[in-house]
């Protein structure tokens, strides 16, 4: 497995073995292309059908619900579960240090991978939030709703597990769990700032 990767101070790109861990310089030019390749799915079968699936319901989802939360927060929400959905798959998942899980069928990113990062991650977060705001849930019930979302998370990666999305090396599904428990936690605080500074910002 290989991988193109930029130093973080000295701008420049090394293409990574991590089956004999030996690094190879590269150009500007080469490293800034291999590094932008998206690579194709090598079957369209179970996990992409189901992320496919998930992406669609959730998006028809989005689109007939009220607007409640104002766009600044929505997209703040999104743009947070994306990225930490993304930034927590490329420390674990990883072919170094830890690779725990892979997601979909490579180690490669490829273009579910996007989706994956693109729709559900971001529109879970949403929708959690938006449920949380409707029925202005606070003390226990806040609680029980941070369990009940991450009981769903923990369904949603079990049959994600059982049609190969998640694929397991030394990661197990009981740790998903806190993390989750933690996802929302942090996305009921950055939802009660974002308001706090979207209505002080409307008052200006």
């Amino acid at each position: 497995m290989a991988y193109v990767v930029v130093h973080p101070f000295m701008d420049d790109f090394h293409f990574i073995d991590f089956n004999s861990y030996e690094s190879f310089p590269l150009d500007k030019k080469k490293g800034a292309a291999a590094a932008m390749i998206l690579f194709l799915p090598i079957h369209f079968d179970a996990n992409e059908g189901f992320i496919t699936i998930v992406s669609i319901v959730l998006l028809l989802l989005f689109i007939a619900l009220p607007k409640r939360i104002p766009m600044p927060v929505a997209l703040l929400i999104m743009i947070f579960n994306s990225y930490l959905g993304r930034a927590t798959d490329n420390i674990l998942a990883s072919p170094a240090p830890y690779d725990l899980y892979d997601t979909m069928d490579t180690h490669s990113y490829d273009l579910f991978d996007l989706l994956l990062y693109s729709l559900p991650y971001p529109l879970q977060g949403y929708l959690y939030v938006y449920f949380y705001d409707k029925f202005r849930l606070r003390g226990a019930y806040q609680a029980i709703h941070i369990i009940i979302w991450s009981v769903a998370s923990i369904i949603f990666e079990a049959i994600g597990v059982w049609l190969s999305v998640f694929k397991y090396h030394g990661w197990h599904l009981s740790y998903s769990f806190p993390v989750y428990l933690l996802t929302f936690c942090l996305n009921s605080l950055l939802f009660h700032l974002a308001m706090k500074h979207n209505s002080l910002w409307k008052l200006k």
